[in-house]
């Protein structure tokens, strides 16, 4: 009886290892799969069909090309050969000032691009270091000009300066690009001497994702709307599109949008004050191709291979009114608007990308990345204002691919941001009494 116990016992046992080890190595196989930098791409030869790898980060496409003599950038402040400027070429923040902990140094590349030959829309964004390999597919896809605040306190203008000089030596598409650099007022910009300033032999973008960088080693926050306001502020059109950096436009967004609202300002007797134009955002599964047409953005959402930005981890900060509706057909080739609507209840925690011009509202520059929600206050104010958010349909953006999604994980990781959420927050409170002083009160109107 003994015997035959112990034989049961033992077999259990041995079945519990069995599916404790499947479990651990489908763990595993998940992990890598998630984390592998190259994927699978199909073409077809004389000899059948052949598989080969293609990388999948920003800027990949790069490979490819080979560097120019000169560059396509117009530096300024003596680069690309060394990097000095002026106390008086220094200016502050465009909302906080001299009361602001920020220094702004103004196009240390101005681009070279005439407007006459561009969409006149301006790509607004922000980067830090190691995200700069992301302009690359921003310039890649949109026509018109890009304003870049780049954050680059001591020694990051460094890192940040040397890579621009390299994609400056590759790509003709910055030539449009203008960088501006921004930094705390106690950490001004440091760019070591270049060694050699002969083009380089190679196009590949280095990898600088995981670089350790002053402000890491510092642990200074990254003020994400100074940088927003800035690289508005510098903008040499009337029209701006202010977006985070990842985000990759659909085909021919700008000029698309242009032959609309020249189209619709005629028939509709219509004037840009207190309105703007919404761009809906879009995310799409690891080792997906980003989609340029709205066509192929629908397939990959009728196949769960992509929803709107952030559905996972903030349902209500990029859902916009009518969403079903605008997935539900295809609008062709053309631009043109879908709904108009208010920010109010039940959409009050909506934060739209939008085209719009360089006189709204701008960005608190009191709140910080790390503290989340930075646009919030910005979106109060145009619902006090009341500003009109015209959806725009056969226009997107998409997210460089992975959807982020919740985990227990994710949780803990995210500790560190508590007390930054917290600051936000008591600033918060703050702006709204500023606001509710300026505007007529509006209970619809809600942060």
């Amino acid at each position: 009886m003994r015997c035959s116990s112990r034989t049961i016992y033992s077999k259990i046992k041995r079945l519990l290892l069995f599916y404790i080890t499947i479990g651990v190595l489908i763990v595993i196989i998940i992990f890598f799969l998630n984390r592998r930098p190259l994927l699978f791409s199909f073409s077809s030869g004389k000899n059948g069909k052949l598989y080969k790898y293609r990388k999948s980060y920003p800027g990949s496409f790069l490979e490819d090309y080979k560097p120019n003599n000169e560059s396509y950038c117009n530096f300024m402040y003596n680069l690309p050969d060394e990097f000095s400027y002026e106390e008086d070429h220094l200016e502050y923040s465009p909302e906080l000032g001299v009361n602001g902990s920020y220094k702004v140094l103004y196009n240390v590349i101005r681009a070279k691009q005439n407007l006459s030959n561009v969409a006149a829309v301006t790509y607004v964004t922000h980067i830090t270091p190691d995200f700069v390999s992301y302009i690359t597919e921003v310039v890649r896809y949109w026509e018109g000009p890009v304003s870049v605040a780049a954050f680059v306190p001591d020694s990051d203008a460094d890192i940040l300066t040397k890579q621009l000089i390299q994609l400056c030596q590759c790509l003709p598409s910055m030539s449009k690009v203008s960088v501006h650099y921004v930094f705390p007022k106690l950490y001004a910009p440091y760019v070591g001497k270049f060694l050699d300033t002969s083009p380089t032999d190679f196009c590949s973008i280095t990898d600088t994702s995981n670089s350790i960088t002053f402000r890491n080693k510092k642990g200074l926050v990254y003020p994400v709307n100074v940088s927003r306001n800035v690289a508005r502020n510098a903008a040499t059109t009337t029209l701006v599109l202010v977006s985070d950096v990842e985000l990759i436009p659909s085909k021919q967004l700008a000029s698309r949008f242009l032959e609309m609202i020249s189209k619709f300002a005629k028939t509709n007797n219509f004037h840009l004050r207190h309105h703007v134009f919404v761009v809906p955002v879009f995310e799409v599964d690891n080792y997906e191709t980003v989609p340029r047409s709205k066509k192929d953005l629908i397939q990959l959402v009728r196949r769960e291979k992509a929803v709107y930005f952030h559905r996972h981890i903030c349902s209500h900060c990029q859902k916009f009114p009518g969403l079903e509706q605008w997935l539900s057909q295809d609008s062709g080739k053309a631009v043109k608007i879908f709904s108009a609507t208010t920010r109010v209840y039940p959409y009050h925690r909506w934060e739209p990308v939008y085209i719009g011009t360089k006189n709204e509202p701008l960005y608190s520059e009191i709140l910080s990345w790390e503290g989340k929600q930075d646009k919030m206050t910005q979106m109060l104010e145009m619902c006090l204002m009341g500003y009109r958010f015209l959806i725009l349909d056969g226009a997107f953006l998409v997210h460089w691919p992975g959807i982020k999604r919740k985990s227990p994980q994710s949780k803990i990781i995210s500790k560190w941001r508590y007390p930054h959420q917290l600051w936000n927050s008591r600033q918060y409170a703050a702006i709204v009494k500023k606001l509710s002083k300026k505007y007529t009160k509006n209970p619809k109107c809600k942060m």
